[in-house]
């Protein structure tokens, strides 16, 4: 079960190398991405389960939110300025402090940018994508309420659970991309559609209750309410520090909804009829699923979403991606051309071998 110790020793390679410098993190963003890719081109697949794993792998997931903390702080400390940069300082050892004392330009920034979207959307969404689905008021529920507030993306938790789960691979949800769709249209749309639906969620619940919408005990709300809290604190360092981390959080966006438009990029099903394997695209490419603890044992989780990761059937039967997340991330954003391409090819199979008749008419 080490194999997941692999995301949190990567947050921590990338702390230490915002503290080296621009282009420690540049080399360290790059080095990540080739190792991802090749990484889950040569290691094969993992189908490995596991049960009764919850005090040895639970411990790696809380352990997200503290390091996410910890690069926020970071961020923070780009615009500090003279006085303020003082009493850290006084605070901290010369050799901590000694990183941020230089000059960034725009291609810097840019690179820190990448960085912590790509690890604030790709391991603390993803981490708290798999703790909402935990019991209300656990401690996982909890924390991933703060790792979504991170991203200010309060309505993703909500829809998902109550939404997406229900209606996934119909028109009916904004999160599955539809045959032909445009990425940057869909993350527009899922966008849109999820604020909406989470919002109308917490009002129908709430009047229940006889509550107001506008009321504390609105989730969407809560979260807010945290976002807000770390993004006064994040303001510590001034303007640059705000734009950073705004620029991550909207960077950490766009790969969250692009592995939504993956997941169920072109498949269909009839509304009420049963969630299949069928209905999502499948991956069990090793780096992949350790770092993203089992995400891409999609069809798995859509069957049952109250499973924890280590026990996701791996459903080699199951219509399967190409090639591992990363890579499949970067041609749908990159080469979206290549992409269709390469899916064109994947939805023939699909409809020949996974359709039912009445999907092949929705498709038709």
């Amino acid at each position: 079960m080490l194999k997941y110790c692999l995301t949190p020793i990567i947050l921590l390679g990338l702390l230490v190398c915002d503290w080296l410098g621009p282009s420690a993190v540049w080399i360290f963003f790059l080095g990540f991405s080739a190792f991802v890719i090749i990484g889950d081109t040569l290691f094969g697949n993992d189908r490995v389960q596991y049960q009764n794993a919850e005090n040895k792998l639970n411990p790696i997931l809380y352990l997200i939110l503290p390091l996410l903390l910890i690069k926020l702080f970071n961020i923070t400390l780009l615009g500090m300025s003279d006085t303020q940069a003082i009493i850290f300082k006084i605070l901290s050892a010369d050799s901590f402090f000694s990183g941020w004392q230089r000059s960034y330009s725009n291609l810097d920034y840019f690179g820190i940018v990448l960085s912590s979207g790509l690890f604030m959307g790709g391991f603390g969404t993803v981490v708290g994508h798999e703790l909402v689905h935990r019991k209300k008021n656990s401690v996982g529920f909890k924390v991933s309420n703060w790792l979504l507030a991170l991203t200010w993306d309060p309505a993703f938790g909500i829809e998902h659970v109550h939404g997406h789960h229900k209606y996934v691979a119909t028109y009916n949800d904004p999160e599955s991309a539809r045959r032909g769709e445009g990425v940057y249209s869909f993350i527009f749309r899922s966008t849109i559609g999820t604020l909406k639906n989470a919002w109308k969620w917490e009002s129908e619940r709430l009047a229940q209750k006889g509550l107001t919408a506008v009321s504390f005990q609105n989730q969407m709300i809560q979260v807010y309410f945290r976002s807000a809290i770390l993004t006064a604190l994040i303001s510590l360092g001034g303007s640059i520090s705000l734009i950073v981390y705004f620029a991550s959080v909207i960077w950490a966006k766009i790969l969250l909804e692009t592995v939504n438009y993956l997941e169920h990029y072109g498949l269909v099903r009839l509304s009420g009829t049963p969630i299949e394997p069928k209905h999502s695209w499948n991956s069990n490419h090793k780096v992949s699923s350790y770092l993203l603890f089992n995400l891409t044992r999609h069809s798995a989780h859509h069957e049952k979403g109250t499973l924890p990761f280590w026990e996701l059937n791996p459903n080699v039967n199951a219509p399967m991606l190409p090639y591992g997340y990363l890579s499949m991330v970067y041609f749908i954003l990159l080469l979206p051309w290549q992409y269709r391409k390469i899916m064109k090819n994947k939805l023939a199979h699909w409809d020949a071998n996974y359709a039912s008749p009445e999907e092949l008419n929705l498709i038709g």
